[in-house]
């Protein structure tokens, strides 16, 4: 009885690790749409976000940021000068 126990708490926490720790396994495409004459001026990755630094053709600032696992924008923050 102990081991049908200890088995079943090993594939319980194996199941919830698995699940908590996505891989980079599964490629995502990640689609971004920028008007013409815009320009990318920065990107980087930090904590499973694609952040891109974009600066459009009539000189805004934005800054898009992309879930990294699933592709979603998850934000859109515009710079004010």
């Amino acid at each position: 009885m102990g081991i049908l126990i200890i088995a079943g708490l090993t594939v319980i926490v194996t199941t919830i690790y698995n699940r908590s720790n996505p891989s980079f396994d599964s490629q995502v495409n990640i689609e971004l749409n920028i008007s013409e004459g815009s320009k990318i001026l920065h990107q980087a990755i930090e904590k499973n976000k694609l952040f891109v630094y974009i600066q459009t053709e009539n000189k805004l600032d934005i800054i898009k940021v992309f879930d990294i696992y699933t592709g979603k924008e998850l934000r859109k923050i515009n710079i004010k000068k």
